[in-house]
């Protein structure tokens, strides 16, 4: 599964996707489940988009949030297939967290691509009127995972290629080559780094959240913070 990841600063986000980013765009070390996120969009021209959606894909039937659809039954899920079909988009992403171990207390990993590099994670979206207006919200596809992460967890997103964008984003790309999609491409020198458990705090969202646990050798001086903020 995918429960919490981390997204690009916003020169990043555009160089990587070609699109402007939303008025109100911002980045973070730690999207929770239930906060906006990035994501890019494409109208029936092919025209993309960029907008901060909800992460927790609530259509306007459902009395719950799915924050994570399974890449393997998603054609074919009842409450994911329409979506699945005709409202697909791009999750911009930095990286992503995954926790080790069956019980308490687990120990949380970031994967990221080198140095951070933006990936697109694939994702449906839905809307549903919520509080007299009109909210859009989303879903992570999530495979099994590729053996250089597995170690960690079993399951991880479904990253796309760069060069698999626009049909995965295209209303007529046909179901075979969207399944190809979803489980083929994994970037080239995916790292992984253990992290304290400052990352278990939805409300903590600052370069602390991926720094290296002291026991695997001192933090890079001075350490970068991505997104250009001050420490």
């Amino acid at each position: 599964m995918c429960g919490r990841y981390l997204t690009p600063d916003e020169a990043a986000f555009e160089r990587h996707f070609g699109v402007p980013a939303p008025e109100d765009y911002f980045s973070s070390y730690n999207v929770a489940p239930s906060q906006p996120a990035p994501v890019v969009r494409a109208d029936a021209a092919g025209e993309r988009s960029a907008a901060m959606l909800t992460w927790g894909f609530r259509p306007h039937w459902a009395k719950r949030a799915w924050i994570n659809a399974r890449a393997e039954s998603v054609f074919r899920s009842n409450a994911f297939a329409e979506s699945a079909r005709e409202r697909r988009c791009l999750v911009a992403a930095a990286g992503w967290y995954e926790w080790q171990g069956d019980a308490a207390p687990k120990q949380p990993y970031v994967h990221f691509a080198p140095d951070f590099e933006p990936v697109a994670l694939a994702g449906i979206w839905t809307s549903a009127v919520e509080n007299g207006g009109r909210g859009r919200s989303f879903a992570i596809l999530t495979r099994d995972a590729v053996p250089d992460v597995r170690w960690v967890h079993d399951r991880m997103p479904a990253l796309l290629a760069p060069e698999d964008y626009a049909a995965w984003l295209a209303p007529d790309t046909p179901r075979e080559e969207l399944e190809r999609m979803l489980g083929e491409f994994t970037p080239r020198g995916i790292e992984t780094r253990r992290v304290s458990a400052y990352v278990n705090k939805p409300a903590h969202d600052d370069p602390r959240c991926i720094e290296p646990l002291n026991d695997d050798g001192p933090a890079p001086e001075p350490y970068r913070d991505l997104f250009g903020r001050p420490r």
